[in-house]
């Protein structure tokens, strides 16, 4: 009956001893995981500002065009034609 007992109780802490180890493995998974998409986030994070700052530089161009196109179309405006 005792031995019944240990045995028992042996098989309980080796099931949860493997259930720790088993545990401590998906938890080493989740930090990798975990690792690669922080990293994945901070790269998408530097696109998207890389892709801001060229269309604020964009933008600022456009608006210098437009502006040498109105200037333009003004003197043609000043010219008399008849």
């Amino acid at each position: 009956m005792a031995t019944d007992v240990l045995k028992d109780l042996d098989e309980r802490i080796q099931a949860s001893v493997n259930k720790i180890q088993q545990l401590r493995r998906e938890n080493e998974q989740l930090h990798q995981r975990l690792a690669e998409t922080e990293k994945k986030a901070s790269e998408a994070n530097a696109k998207a500002q890389q892709f801001e700052q060229e269309r604020r530089q964009h933008e600022t161009e456009r608006n210098e065009i437009k502006s040498r196109i109105e200037k333009i179309l003004a003197r043609f405006d000043g010219i008399d034609l008849g």
